[in-house]
């Protein structure tokens, strides 16, 4: 029952396509009764009887018949598959809406091929659901049952014969229909890790040369497309052992029909009409059985890849307040915040205390993995401290509206994200409803301009996936061009230059240094002659803020600052 529900409330949107598929399709059925029907008639009044007159009769019924049935076919098949296209297109629509609001630990514990193959394969399996699954209920169901009726209202006791072979036709669908579900759910198990296998090969396509690792990673992909094709085969074998049951079941019925029957005839106990309306009637009844089993085996199939649909859209998203802010203009302020993954027992930061005002400019130094970047990622809420509590303006980020919030931040990282489009669009992708002229300052401001002339469509030239097209430096001064365009009040730097040469990094300083006039800057560093002018330096070791102060300071009090400015100047 709880699939049927399942079902009704996924197609509700589509009833109205369906129920008129559903009226076309009963007439399809009751032709084809129709016709079984008027095998007797035309056997007995006309060829039996001898009434060649009205012979010419037959043909020209029988192409009406089948014309009309062919019509209204077609006209059913649109329908349904039509209102299957629309299933898929508003499912996937909602599934990638609800992917985009996620939480960002989701994405750390999930592999992006899991999500890839449950937006595209999983929903496009939906596709079945109207066009093979609804719409051969619909139209086999009805059609059985008027053949069905025909062969009773001709001889009860023969059609029963025939009939009695449903009951374990029914039982073995069932049953392998249940195994084809479990099978499928592996299959597309499979599918999502040779998903994100292809992504990974093609995003790490240069570490697989420069290692020569071609054969390993292919070898690596045969296996696990092995899996998937085991797993696949395992699903055809149990669908296609329903079909051979059918078959088996289709033939003995036709053979106690043909016996039976037979041997009513040789005693004239029933017509040969009688006889060829029957035999007609049960053959052309079990071809929709086959194809009820067939649509119950794709149920199955289907229902798996539901439940693997339900999974993704049941993760809850990112929680969101009900405060609009406007403007920053007073501090963000930490208090006694800890932080500890989901999933993880050691935090990541401890006991933080922390005031940044409007306007100033803080820096935060420490060792790789001490809690740098989590520390500020809390700032636009894309974790929410574990522990204690984070401000901005006095307000709780808790029950500040997520989107307003992040309208006033904008945040520069090593790992610059441009997208496989023009320049234009990537800087515009800052901000919504920006003019060309808007595009050009940010560009020039970032000093990126001059090499963006020297493209071949200039602003209008694509990228490539991630910016590939570009060098370290040329997309780092996009993603600063981005960020002024947006023109946030709050800005965080991480590690914005930490993977850049000398030549490179004084250019993308220069954008840098442009882009922080006037606005509350949070930088996060490992090359300390970046942070040198800050206001503030913070120091954190194991997630805690174990000192502050200004260079001038920490440089003569602080030994672990003066090693990591050694080390990394």
């Amino acid at each position: 029952m709880h699939t049927i529900k399942k079902i009704i409330d996924i197609t509700k949107p589509y009833w109205p396509r369906i129920f008129a598929g559903i009226i076309l399709s009963i007439l399809v059925s009751a032709i084809t009764g129709a016709i079984a029907w008027a095998v007797k008639p035309a056997l007995d009044e006309i060829l039996v009887a001898k009434k060649y007159q009205y012979l010419i009769f037959m043909p020209v019924g029988i192409f009406l018949l089948f014309t009309i049935r062919g019509i209204l076919s077609f006209g059913q098949n649109y329908l349904m598959r039509s209102a299957g296209m629309k299933l898929v297109r508003e499912t996937r629509n909602k599934l990638y809406n609800h992917v985009l609001y996620l939480p960002i630990g989701y994405f750390n514990r999930e592999s992006s091929g899991v999500i890839i193959s449950r937006i595209i394969n999983d929903v496009d399996a939906l596709s079945r659901l109207i066009a093979d699954v609804i719409k051969t209920f619909i139209v086999e169901v009805p059609t059985v049952i008027f053949l069905v009726g025909v062969a009773l209202y001709r001889r009860w006791d023969l059609a029963l014969l025939s009939l009695m072979l449903l009951p374990f036709i029914a039982y073995s669908t069932r049953k392998l229909g249940k195994g084809v579900k479990r099978k499928r759910k592996e299959a597309q198990k499979k599918l999502s890790v040779l998903t994100h296998r292809i992504g990974e090969s093609i995003f790490g396509n240069r570490i697989i040369k420069i290692f020569n690792r071609e054969k390993f990673t292919d070898e690596k992909f045969r296996n696990e497309n092995q899996k998937y094709y085991r797993e696949h085969l395992r699903v055809i074998r149990l669908k296609e052992f329903t079909k051979l049951i059918i078959d088996v079941m289709t033939g003995l019925a036709v053979a106690i029909v043909l016996w039976y029957g037979g041997s009513l005839v040789m005693k004239d106990i029933i017509s040969a009409g009688s006889f060829a309306s029957i035999l007609v009637a049960i053959y052309m009844m079990f071809p929709p059985v086959k194809r009820i089993g067939e649509a119950y085996g794709i149920l199955q199939e289907t229902r798996a890849s539901i439940e693997r649909i339900d999974t993704l859209m049941n993760v809850k998203q990112e929680e969101t307040g009900h405060i609009k802010i406007e403007a920053f203009q007073k501090s963000i302020t930490f208090e006694h915040v800890s932080f500890t993954f989901p999933g993880n027992t050691i935090p990541v930061l401890q006991d933080v205390n922390l005031k940044i005002k409007s306007g100033e400019v803080i820096a935060i130094v420490g060792r790789s993995g001490v809690g740098k970047t989590t520390l500020v990622d809390l700032i636009p809420k894309f974790y929410l401290p574990s522990h204690g509590k984070l401000t901005i303006d006095d307000i709780d980020v808790c029950d500040i509206e997520t989107h307003s919030l992040r309208e006033l931040i904008g945040i520069v990282s090593q790992d610059v994200i441009l997208f496989n489009d023009t320049v234009r669009e990537n800087i515009a992708f800052g901000k919504k409803d920006v003019s060309d002229k808007d595009i050009f300052e940010a560009a020039r401001m970032a000093y990126a301009d001059e090499f963006i002339q020297e493209l071949p469509e200039k602003y209008n030239t694509f990228i490539g996936d991630r910016g590939v097209r570009l060098s370290g430096g040329q997309r780092q001064r996009i993603a600063i061009a981005r960020a002024i365009l947006k023109n946030p009040p709050i800005l965080i730097l991480d590690e914005a230059t930490s993977s850049l040469d000398s030549v490179s990094e004084a250019l993308v300083q220069k954008a840098l240094d442009q882009l922080m006039k006037g606005r509350t800057t949070i930088v996060v560093a490992h090359r300390l002659s970046t942070i040198k002018n800050a206001d503030r330096i913070l120091i954190i070791e194991n997630g805690e803020i174990t000192d502050t102060g200004k260079h001038e300071e920490l440089i003569i009090k602080n030994q672990a600052y003066r090693e990591l400015y050694n080390a990394f100047l």
